[in-house]
């Protein structure tokens, strides 16, 4: 299947909906990058960015990063 621009975007959106203290990005490769900063001296020893190859499975490692985080 083909990704549009428009999917892209519709992607990206939906993930900085659920998502609103990380920065999403989608490289030209595909690769899809979340990013959330800057982070408190509390949280420096947590997960700061995160990596995936569609927004479905990066909106699983930020879920799995929020319940780690507590």
């Amino acid at each position: 299947m083909t990704t549009t621009a428009d999917d892209t975007e519709d992607a990206r959106a939906r993930l900085k909906d659920e998502f609103p203290r990380w920065s999403i990005i989608r490289t030209d490769i595909g690769k899809w990058w979340a990013t959330r900063g800057p982070l408190t001296r509390e949280d420096l020893s947590g997960v700061a960015d995160v990596s995936a190859d569609t927004p479905e499975e990066l909106a699983e490692k930020i879920r799995r990063v929020m319940s780690d985080d507590g």
